[in-house]
């Protein structure tokens, strides 16, 4: 448990215990591609150090135990005592995943026992390590044992030449099966005495955490004198050289709602002196003009400035996902890369922190069912290590994030026939769908083309979840993909979910906002082209066939006339909604309806307009799925 007294401390290990696993994380998947890297070894030993000692500061035993042994095993590497080896490397992963659940049981005041099976198996490993001196020694007993003394001194290479030399009836087919196993262990150069000298000594538990820190990769201490010296605190740095100021997310909330009370009084000031423009004309208004317009301004910057303190860099997701396609593609036998492609791109912290489980699925769905094995891939002309990239960029107000794999694409068909024999669409219906809403099937909750139940995904085995992310925050969806050769999911999210610009329309005479980044197309009344199929009414637009959806009824408040038709894009389906009139387009700050009214389909909120109005938000996909359940939502 920890104390009150050491709280602010253990949360502020916590965040750089976090960075020091991505770090150690990320260097091992790097080791594996290149195993000779030893400034990326160098690096990875000392982040291990440092969690090490942080951890025995703040008696945190089980963390303490687990960084040593996986420590005491790098520092093996680092000697050329052990070769990395992808079981090697597992193992130290299953230390550094153990360390990330027991930061999170301590945090959370639990108990977290030492785990003597992961700390035996890494210790049984390094202890499994022979060094130089053995491996002499061993060599001299055993040429003695033989009779072989006079070979004594020699390197190990040049006395098995000698032996395999000798005739049949004296070769010593056991000396030498032994020798060849000493030569195996041994592979691995030493490295050179001066870079020995770098390692820094074994620290007790009970150093400062301060200490701990500041062994950073820059700088390692080298002589006991320097160890001694209190070293100065430092705030983190960035690359630009800028100082990080870490603020309680908290505080960043309080500042982004006054901002948005501040938008709203804009609004209010903005509307109130268009009518005093249009009342009066004097010198007295236009310098009133001039001071509104430069309020307009300094407030519109203040709310972009304050956004961004809400924005992070993708990097923090996309960073996780490197050890999911190692450990999947291992787990398969198959060969994947995953390319990261715009890390720097940021988007709302909101936003980015539900993304991971989606993308998760996604990427699972990548690798198991679309990246095919090496000898199917080579059979078809491709290389036998498959491409899964992982990107993200801007267009417009928008960010995209794409997961794309260059394996088999997803057949159409064999979608159609499951869903068809499940029953999710009637054969007319199939008959009329088009191979993207043909596509789109594999969103509902448990469809799969799969056969049987796979352990590590399905297509359509939480891809419902990636749905209802997208919708929760106002995102979109799309799925490109051809037959041998691969498929591309893309997600599109608005820049911030706070602060939005919405369409004001009437329904019966009440005003709604319709967030304008679903809007596609706004038609008049008279010119839209509207027939019934199957009993339903739809909008016919260049030969497409759009469902039609009575914004009146869908809210029970009547029909009503039609004025305007919305051509608005619901997740990946194009629908149509009819409204009595519209009033421009304002930007809205989202509140939620509160406790006592709780969520409501079809309302994802409400907001203030300059007139003081309050004005309701349409959730226009929940307004689809509660008055279009004949129709696959997709």
């Amino acid at each position: 448990m920890i104390s009150d007294e050491m709280r602010d401390i253990f949360n502020e290990f916590v965040i750089e215990a976090e960075e020091n696993l991505q770090k150690i994380e990320e260097n091992l998947l790097e080791l594996e591609k290149d195993p000779q890297n030893e400034e990326i070894l160098n690096a990875t030993f000392r982040a291990m150090h440092t969690l090490k000692g942080g951890a025995g500061f703040l008696g945190l035993e089980a963390i303490v135990e687990t960084a040593h042994a996986a420590e005491d095993v790098l520092g093996k590497l680092r000697n050329g005592e052990l070769q990395l080896t992808p079981e090697l490397n597992d193992l130290i992963l299953e230390a550094v995943d153990f360390i990330r659940n027991a930061l999170a049981k301590y945090e959370a005041g639990e108990e977290v026992q030492v785990p003597e099976d992961l700390v035996g198996r890494l210790r049984k490993l390094e202890e499994s390590a022979v060094s130089k001196q053995e491996e002499e020694a061993t060599v001299d007993e055993l040429l003695e044992r033989y009779g072989f003394g006079h070979l004594k001194g020699k390197p190990i290479e040049e006395i098995l030449e000698e032996l395999i030399l000798l005739p049949p009836d004296e070769r010593p087919a056991d000396l030498i099966d032994q020798l060849d196993k000493l030569i195996a262990v041994s592979e691995t150069p030493q490295p050179a005495e001066e870079e020995k000298a770098e390692e820094p000594p074994p620290e007790p538990a009970e150093k400062s955490i301060e200490v701990a820190e500041e062994q950073t990769e820059e700088e390692v201490p080298r002589e006991k004198e320097e160890e001694k010296k209190p070293p100065e605190r430092k705030a983190p740095v960035s690359q630009e050289g800028e100082k990080v100021l870490r603020i309680d997310v908290r505080k960043i909330e309080d500042l982004m709602n006054l901002v948005g009370e501040l938008v709203l009084e804009r609004n209010r000031l903005l509307r109130v002196f268009q009518k005093l423009y249009e009342e009066y004309q004097s010198k007295t208004i236009d310098e009133f003009e001039t001071v509104m317009s430069s309020l307009d301004r300094i407030v519109g910057d203040l709310q972009l400035a304050v956004m961004k303190t809400r924005m992070q860099p993708v990097k923090r997701l996309f960073q996780k996902f490197p050890r999911v396609v190692r450990d999947l593609a291992r787990m398969l036998g198959k060969e994947v890369e995953l390319v990261l492609e715009g890390e720097d791109a940021e988007m709302d912290k909101t936003v980015l922190e539900k993304l991971e489980e989606p993308l998760i699925h996604l990427i699972r769905n990548a690798v198991d069912h679309g990246i095919e094995p090496p000898e199917e891939r080579a059979r078809m002309g491709k290389p036998p290590k498959g491409t899964v990239k992982l990107s993200a960029y801007y267009h417009g107000d928008r960010i995209f994030i794409e997961v794309a794999d260059d394996g088999r694409g997803i057949d159409v068909e064999k979608v159609k026939k499951k869903a068809l024999e499940r029953g999710l669409i009637t054969p007319d219906r199939a008959e009329k769908m088009t191979d993207k809403d043909i596509l789109f099937l594999i969103f509902h909750p448990g469809f799969s083309t799969a056969e049987g139940v796979s352990q590590v995904s399905g297509r359509g085995v939480g891809m419902d979840v990636v749905m209802n992310t997208v919708s929760a925050f106002r995102g979109t969806i799309d799925i490109e993909t051809e037959r041998g050769k691969g498929t591309k999911i893309t997600l599109s999210f608005p820049l911030t979910v706070g602060i939005i610009r919405s369409l004001l329309v009437s329904v019966n005479g009440r005003l709604f906002a319709i967030p304008i980044y679903s809007v596609l197309e706004i038609i008049q009344g008279e010119d839209a082209q509207i027939t019934t199929v199957s009993g339903k009414e739809v909008l016919i637009l260049r030969e497409l066939t759009i469902p039609l959806i009575n914004l009146g009824e869908a809210l029970e408040m009547g029909g009503g006339s039609i004025g305007y038709v919305i051509v608005s894009q619901v997740g990946s389906q194009k629908v149509a909604f009819t409204v009595e009139d519209l009033f421009g387009d304002e930007e809205v700050v989202v509140k939620p309806l509160g406790k006592i009214i709780g969520e409501v389909q079809g309302i994802s909120g409400a907001t203030i307009t300059g007139d003081g109005k309050v004005v309701l938000i349409l959730d226009l996909d929940g307004i689809l799925k509660r008055e279009m359940r004949t129709l696959t939502l997709v």
